[in-house]
């Protein structure tokens, strides 16, 4: 026979605000509840729970380690209700969804912005928030909540998470077509890290790869200059500032335009894939599931 459950939603609601505030009348205020029903309730749920959930201290209130366990087991209860009610609501009709997407920088060099403008055509209630992170980040935000889907390295697994490929994207070099480095039909990493580079800002995952792939060769990695995005990379190898290292449909997408030259990146590790990771589900029709399986191209 099922154990009745202990806890409603409400207090799971307050007892995540208590930890993260560090103080309970914060935690009312920003629910809002008066201080002395959340003093009571947090008292009951103690009681019914039979544990020692927080301690009073002269700088706070610090969680025990039934405490630590519990706020845990809460925010996964907390994001599978929130989770639950986005699913109902899509298939009930009521309303607009919103789905959060967080991307790496090599995920942006894919086809992945047109898919997600043809989802959205053939799923008029849905609304997207895409927004750019490394890798790290991106799984981090899925598995917190705040954000429904990610696009990651394939070399990344978290076992919270469900990982589906979605792309093989091939990395390669671009010069200015009349540098001499121009001539090569394909180089090595090593060769590219002799010539003046072009990278990423720090918080690009491909520029984080490539600094850890320079590491590992033990050999120095000297960028001219950094920009934010691959247009600017692309502007400033063009203008033979240095080389870079981006996704093949980008670098053909930009020699049409650019004097620029594709180089081969002659590594075994220049073949890379992109996962798409999310939470996982039961109901394939879920929004944030659905979405997953589009870009994966599974029906």
């Amino acid at each position: 026979m099922t154990k009745p459950i202990k806890f409603e939603i409400f207090d799971l609601r307050l007892y995540i605000a208590i930890i993260e505030n560090g103080s309970l009348s914060k935690a009312a205020d920003s629910l809002p509840l008066a201080l002395s029903a959340a003093s009571a309730r947090l008292k009951k749920l103690e009681e019914r729970l039979g544990l020692t959930l927080l301690e009073r201290h002269p700088r706070g209130i610090q969680p025990t380690n039934a405490g630590t366990l519990f706020y845990d087991h809460a925010l996964r209860l907390m994001q599978a209700a929130q989770d639950t009610q986005k699913g109902m609501d899509a298939l009930s009709g009521k309303g607009r969804i919103q789905l959060k997407i967080h991307s790496n920088t090599t995920g942006l060099s894919t086809n992945l912005p047109q898919q997600l403008g043809e989802f959205l055509q053939k799923n008029p209630s849905v609304d997207l928030n895409f927004e750019q992170s490394s890798s790290r980040q991106v799984l981090k935000s899925v598995a917190e909540g705040k954000a429904d889907l990610g696009v990651v390295d394939g070399e990344y697994n978290q076992k919270d998470l469900l990982f589906l490929l979605y792309q093989r994207n091939e990395l390669v070099v671009i010069s200015n077509r009349d540098n001499p480095f121009a001539q090569k039909k394909s180089c090595s990493f090593e060769e590219w890290l002799k010539q003046p580079l072009v990278g990423y800002e720090k918080g690009s995952s491909l520029q984080q790869f490539l600094e850890r792939m320079a590491v590992f060769a033990h050999l120095p990695a000297h960028f001219r200059a950094t920009a934010p995005n691959f247009s600017a990379v692309a502007h400033l190898v063009a203008n033979d500032v240095g080389v870079a290292i981006v996704s093949r449909p980008l670098a053909l997408q930009f020699t049409k335009t650019l004097p620029l030259t594709l180089i081969k990146l002659d590594e075994p590790w220049a073949n890379r894939e992109l996962s798409i990771c999310i939470r996982p589900q039961n109901d394939n029709q879920l929004p944030a599931l659905k979405l997953a399986r589009f870009l994966a191209g599974l029906k």
